[in-house]
């Protein structure tokens, strides 16, 4: 056997042994990329919301001085592109970009992980699995949270700026909150964040799993299919 034969064998041989990290690997790589795409898709629709739920804090921008400016989706739209250009539809979406795969990474990493350790705990049999599950996603939702919230803010902020432009771009965004407002800038709104999502990915974790154990077994060409 040659020494390219022996190399083959041995990335064979490590792949098989770690086949289920790759797998998750590839699920967290995969999510990832969907998860991008379909923000961008949907980015414009995304800053028009953002801008219609904070429009009503900004009363000195109003142009007839009573009324908010973006009351009407197309109407919206249309302001947007003449102050901003087309690209303004998609502000803040690099940062979205940029806090969504690690974001993912993270929340899926610690989860997985997690969830083997507390398998192989002696004491394991003595928890239900589904509150295993749920103590997981916890876990890997608050460590996503956590890691990631200042790319969130940015998001936010960038995606609700308008013609006159207080931060310019993530790094300028991050550097000015955090010389403005101190650390604690990067992580306000935080506690709501946590209240929020940590429950929903936990659950969302959990009952993937609980449903997957129950109709994973099912034939799904069914009874009728010959």
């Amino acid at each position: 056997m040659d020494i390219g034969e022996t190399a083959i064998d041995s990335i064979q041989d490590s792949v098989v042994r770690h086949y289920e990290k790759f797998r998750q690997l590839k699920l967290v790589v995969s999510g990832g990329i969907a998860g991008c795409v379909s923000k961008t898709v949907v980015a414009p629709l995304s800053r028009v919301t953002v801008l219609m739920q904070v429009q009503s804090m900004r009363p000195h921008k109003f142009n007839d001085g009573v009324n908010p400016n973006n009351l009407h989706m197309f109407a919206s739209f249309r302001k947007i592109i003449r102050e901003e250009g087309a690209s303004g539809l998609w502000r803040g979406n690099l940062a979205m970009v940029c806090h969504r795969f690690p974001y993912a990474g993270v929340t899926f990493f610690v989860n997985a992980s997690l969830r083997d350790r507390l398998d192989l705990l002696p004491l394991s049999a003595l928890v239900p699995e589904q509150l295993r599950g749920l103590a997981a996603g916890a876990a890997g939702a608050s460590a996503g949270v956590l890691l990631c919230y200042p790319l969130d803010v940015v998001k936010t902020r960038l995606i609700t700026q308008t013609k006159r432009e207080h931060y310019h771009g993530i790094v300028d965004a991050l550097v000015r909150i955090r010389s403005e407002e101190g650390f604690r800038g990067w992580y306000r709104g935080l506690g709501v964040s946590m209240v929020t999502v940590v429950p929903t990915l936990s659950l969302n974790f959990a009952l993937y799993e609980e449903f997957h154990h129950l109709y994973g077994a099912i034939d799904p060409a069914g009874p009728w299919h010959t």
